[in-house]
């Protein structure tokens, strides 16, 4: 029973006490794991807003920090007897708990109904339930407040509230009513049974996200009506398809919404760059509102149709409440425009660019040039994630190994790390492109599943878009995030998928413990590469093209499957399998096992690859003995080598017993793989899938990921060039805001009711603190922007007219004011130097305009393109096969030479005799041995990139095009960097201050490309890098390199693109020629001795003589041109 402490006050006495119930323990403490100390302060852990929430009556829900005070203090009031008679006046209540201070308004009336539904709350405990349930229940709670571990001793008086109405209360002793009632909630809010009851908590307008103290600022709170169906206009009730919108009359305006709308009660908060609500009945947040440039909050009756209601407004939402009272309504009205004119002011005016983010000033940031140093990096964030994780990427592997080789294990592994990390309570949520499967063979599905049967409860994954529900089939989200506690924030080129791990030296081969012979002896046939791919000119296309690749063009169904995007990725649909299978007499004399062989046929082409191996290493013993007479020792060895693993064959097939398995090592088996390959010898850089070559072979069988696609005997691997950022702070909370407003708006199109995904909220930007370092990653201070590519159907804006472009308005500014030269590298190159109704973007038009300026002005300005020497589409140049492969090519060329609108062309035009004095194109390439045999293979130039005077950086994922650059069609992110830092340079020839950010990577790239880079160290003859514009660098070193290697290139091995290609008749003759390192190769080995590098130059003759867009009758000529621009 309850114990009373004093005598119940009687009916005629000034004071009603609360009593205090036994049950009660005062000032109850918590471990203080879940307590925060920020500050000198306290606060709630941020991991608690992904805690299960409950509803706002529920007997066990906690909102304060436990063991801290709640001060309160009545400051001021406002007394008005005219339009209120019963309750004159309005006490304006500071409260502080912690580290937060708010303000709340009350009335008498207010306080008095509070006490009275606490003294019905203590009457309720002591009334016997007339059933066992009850009991129990009851008992339960009882004990669970008795089993608190730390009890105090009151020292508080006890509750005692004023009995005199309000009205009666005269003007003079206003000053001890406001005493009276200030002491009351003080000892009020000393007991914690009523501090945590429902109505306590209400009145002083808390929810659990109001003392986290990453959330920022408490902000406003408290319970409103929202009205159904306001979300978006027009869907509140039924609404005559919107003919009541035109405000014919204004009741008329809202007959459906009166009518057909329902008004629910909801718990709105405000927070400093963002608000939201929650249902009172679950406890969960139902929508979050970020402050943006379409911020609007109204009252008026043509805005909500109401005397005491308003509507707030967005880019992406909008939603009508209403409030009890004008003054709730002036409140609610009053704060919104304070916090948005203030904490919320970046966001709400428009900024550079047009960004939906202002410029953060001193953030830190990193560059990585190549997947080995990003995904280590990666690796390395990761692993110190303790709340958060948020993934965005077009396409995502989850056994895509982040740091090699693989020494440890599978514990660097992508799904490994993220599984535990959830294992230990961190949330992971993964936004994945939902790819239109007859077109792009990612498999996103098979990417979800596996990584939410890692860890279901922390692991949330969400696939976007439904094509035909959106109606979008043609683009694409290209982001590549990863954030990790909205502190640290990595975006660029590089998705976390199979073909991107690289590092400067770009090897072609990969043969793991196999030793193979680095002599030379004459081949017995052509390797399978870029320039020799796979002959499937025979089968017969079949796909339309739609979602593509690397964000510009669509996969093709070509020979052997659908030919994928520049990333290389891989259907799969199994019904394409028999359809993809090549020819078993193609042309090129492929002897390689295909994984979807059947077995019996595998048996049979075996025996006949023993056979000519065989066969061929007895014709090689002469040339052999001829090329390196002193190799037995070797060759004994690497004998021995092959037959110890001649087990495993290298395109996945498994050979016992002369027999051949059904290939590729399972999970389980892979594991043991490495583990002898630690003691055998030295383990794979590049695991199963993650070996490839995309214009050879397309991916296929994507949930076998251990099981390869090629064979790294006879196909040499196509290596990734890329370039990602890392930015800290200010600039990752921007990042991660992005993230948020896609994850949200994915959630309310896709998963609305779906109640184990959340809503997820931004950090405050207040909370920003020391961002402990990563691992070995150095840390520039520098000031930076997050630019993006965002419209309706990829962030989810209310107006289908309503896109941001910042990323390309970004490149215009930083090409147009650059004083020096512009670096850049970039998957593709398209666009015109003029207006065109095919190609809408203005990169190509700014940089013409640069340089006929330069021209005129008789200044020295450079610009520098690396780009691929050919889209990364799988088929055969001057095949049907080709298809999408002559288009990107044909959009390039027409960017580049070709046409009137071409910039070279223009520049001459415009009385610039030789261009190349002031713009360069080139690609890279590299050369390998592989089983004795000289190899070439372009390196896939995939950055999307640019440097400017050694000051300015943009890097990001948007490519050189209209799909990438106009933001109305594929979904991008970028960073604009600029330096803080300098250091003394050259520029020119004169002194120049270089910044550290901006000039260490465009040194770096410079090294790499020319060659100067051996492991982390420059060779000592290196060619100075210090002065781009500089004559003798630009003529002498880069554009001298580049033709001398480009020149090598072509008389070793006859490789494409070639200038000596102009039309399809004459690239026949060409390949049909024997290469030099087929006919001598040590003469061959001897030219590539003076290859510096991997610069060579774009060939702007290749295929100069034929049309390479795709005939007006074929299904790829009925698509649409902005499928390739």
């Amino acid at each position: 029973m309850v114990d009373v402490e004093g005598e119940p006050a009687s009916p005629d006495s000034d004071y009603d006490d609360l009593p205090i119930p036994q049950i009660d323990v005062l000032h109850a403490s918590v471990d203080g794991a879940d307590i925060l100390d920020a500050g000198g302060g306290m606060a709630l852990p941020f991991s608690t807003i992904h805690e299960a929430q409950l509803g706002f009556k529920a007997q066990k829900r906690r909102v304060f920090i436990p063991g801290q005070d709640i001060s309160v203090r009545i400051t001021d009031y406002e007394r008005s007897v005219t339009t209120h008679l019963l309750n004159p006046n309005l006490y304006t209540i500071e409260l502080q708990h912690g580290n937060f201070s708010w303000t709340i308004k009350r009335r008498y009336k207010h306080i008095q109904h509070l006490h009275q539904q606490l003294k019905l709350f203590r009457a309720s405990l002591s009334i016997p339930f007339p059933t066992r349930a009850h009991r129990e229940r009851r008992s339960s709670f009882k004990m669970d407040r008795r089993g608190s571990k730390l009890k105090r001793k009151h020292r508080g008086a006890l509750p005692r509230f004023p009995n005199m109405p309000e009205a009666l209360v005269p003007y003079e002793n206003i000053g001890h009513r406001i005493e009276q009632l200030q002491e009351y909630l003080q000892n009020l809010l000393q007991i914690d049974l009523y501090r945590d009851h429902h109505e306590t908590v209400s009145f002083l307008e808390v929810s659990h996200l109001s003392f986290v103290q990453e959330l920022g600022m408490k902000g406003k709170e408290g319970l409103v009506q929202k009205r159904t169906g306001s979300t978006q206009p027009g869907r509140a009730g039924c609404n005559f398809c919107g003919l009541l919108d035109h405000y014919i009359c204004v009741r008329c305006s809202y007959l459906c919404s009166d009518v057909c709308g329902t008004w629910r009660h909801r718990w709105l908060f405000v927070k400093d760059t963002y608000m939201g609500y929650i249902h009172p009945k679950d406890g969960l947040v139902k929508c979050v509102l970020l402050f943006d440039l379409g911020f609007e909050v109204s009252s008026s009756v043509y805005a909500t149709g109401l005397s005491h209601g308003l509507q707030i407004a967005t880019l992406s939402r909008q939603i009508v409440i209403k409030c009890w009272t004008k003054r709730k309504r002036k409140e609610w009205i009053t704060y919104l425009k304070e916090v948005a004119s203030n904490q919320a002011r970046g966001f709400i005016q428009k900024n550079r660019y047009n960004s939906f983010a202002p410029e953060r000033v001193s953030v830190g940031a990193s560059w990585f040039v190549d997947g080995s140093s990003y995904m280590s990096a990666i690796a390395n964030a990761l692993e110190g994630a303790k709340e958060e994780i948020f993934i965005a990427d077009w396409w995502l592997s989850p056994e895509i190994y982040l740091k090699r080789p693989c020494v440890d294990g599978d514990y660097w592994r992508l799904d490994k790390i993220l599984e535990r990390k959830a294992a230990a309570g961190v949330k992971v949520f993964v936004l994945l492109y939902k790819e239109v499967e007859v077109a792009l063979g990612i498999n996103s599905y098979y990417s979800k599943q596996r990584l939410v049967a890692a860890h279901h409860n922390n692991i949330k994954v969400l696939r976007h878009p439904d094509h035909a529900k959106v109606g979008v089939f043609l683009w694409a989200h290209h982001e590549k995030i990863m954030v990790v506690d909205q502190t640290y924030a990595f975006l660029g080129g590089l998705d976390l998928c199979y073909g991107r791990w690289d590092d400067h030296e770009h090897r072609l081969t990969d043969l793991g413990s196999i030793s193979q012979t680095m002599n030379l002896f004459l081949p017995v046939r052509r390797k399978h590469t870029s320039s020799h791919p796979v002959s499937n000119s025979n089968v017969p296309h079949t796909l339309m093209h739609l979602a593509t690749a690397t964000n510009t063009v669509v996969g093709v169904l070509s020979t052997s499957q659908m030919a994928l995007n520049s990333k290389g990725l891989e259907p799969s649909e199994k019904q394409y399998d028999e359809a993809v299978t090549p020819p078993a007499n193609e042309k090129t004399g492929s002897y390689h096992v295909k994984c979807d062989t059947p077995p019996a046929e595998r048996r049979s082409l075996m025996e006949k690859v023993l056979e000519k191996t065989e066969t061929a290493k007895q014709r090689s013993k002469q040339w052999m003995h001829w090329l390196t007479p002193d190799i037995e020792e070797d060759k004994e060895k690497g004998e021995a080598d092959n037959n110890n693993s001649a087990e495993v064959l290298s395109s996945g097939g498994v050979v016992q017993n002369g027999n051949v398995s059904d290939g590729g090592l399972h999970e389980s088996e892979f594991s043991g793989a490495c583990s002898l390959n630690e003691l055998s010898g030295m383990a794979k850089y590049w695991v199963g899938k993650d070996y490839t070559n995309f214009i050879v072979k397309d991916f296929t069988n994507l949930d076998l990921p251990y099981q390869d696609l090629v064979d790294r005997n006879t196909t040499p691997r196509m290596p990734w060039h890329d370039v990602g950022t890392m930015v800290v702070g200010a600039a990752a909370l921007d990042v991660a805001r992005h993230f948020i407003q896609r994850w949200n708006a994915i959630k309310l199109e896709k998963a609305k009711l779906n109640l184990s995904y959340p809503y997820l909220l931004p950090k405050s930007y207040d909370s920003i603190g020391p961002c402990p370092p990563i691992a070995n990653i150095p840390v520039h201070r520098v000031n930076c922007q997050v630019l993006r590519s965002a419209s309706s159907w990829s962030v989810g804006f209310l107006d289908t007219e309503t896109y941001e472009e910042s990323i390309h308005e970004a490149y215009i500014d930083a090409i147009t004011k650059a004083k020096h030269y512009v670096y850049i590298e970039n998957q593709f190159f398209i666009s015109l130097a003029s207006h065109n109704s095919s190609v809408h973007n203005h990169v190509c038009e700014t940089l013409y305009n640069r340089i006929v300026r330069a021209h005129k002005e008789g200044a020295v300005f450079r610009v520098y393109v690396v780009m691929p020497l050919l889209p990364g589409f799988e088929g055969e140049v001057g095949s049907p096969s080709g298809t999408a492969l002559h288009a990107v090519t044909h959009w390039n060329y027409a960017s580049i030479c070709r046409g009137k609108e071409a910039i070279l062309t223009k520049l001459k035009a415009a009385g610039v005799e030789d261009p190349s004095e002031y713009i360069s194109f080139h690609g890279l390439r590299t050369h390998s041995i592989l089983n004795g045999e000289l190899v070439t293979e372009l390196i896939y130039v995939h950055s999307k990139l640019l440097i400017a005077d050694d000051h300015l950086v943009i890097c990001g994922s948007a490519n050189i095009n209209d799909r990438s650059m106009l933001g109305k069609r594929d979904s991008e992110i970028a960073v604009i960097i600029k330096d803080t830092e300098f250091e003394p340079s050259v520029m020119g020839g004169a002194p120049y201050q270089c910044g550290r950010f901006a000039g260490s990577l465009r040194k770096h790239l410079f090294r790499e490309h020319l060659g100067q880079l051996q492991g982390r160290f420059l060779l000592d003859d290196s060619a100075d890098v210090s002065d781009p514009v500089s004559r003798h660098f630009y003529r002498d070193v880069w554009q001298h390199t580049a033709a001398r290697n480009t020149q090598i290139y072509e008389e070793v091995f006859q490789c494409i693109p070639s200038d000596s290609v102009t039309n399809f008749q004459s690239l026949k003759r060409y390949q049909e020629e024997a290469p030099l390192c087929h006919t001598d190769p040590p003469a061959a080995n001897k030219k590539l001795e003076d290859v510096w590098g991997h610069l060579v130059d774009l060939p702007l003759e290749f295929l100069s003589n034929e049309v390479l867009t795709p005939t007006p009758t074929s299904v790829q000529g009925i698509m649409p041109t902005a499928l390739w621009t």
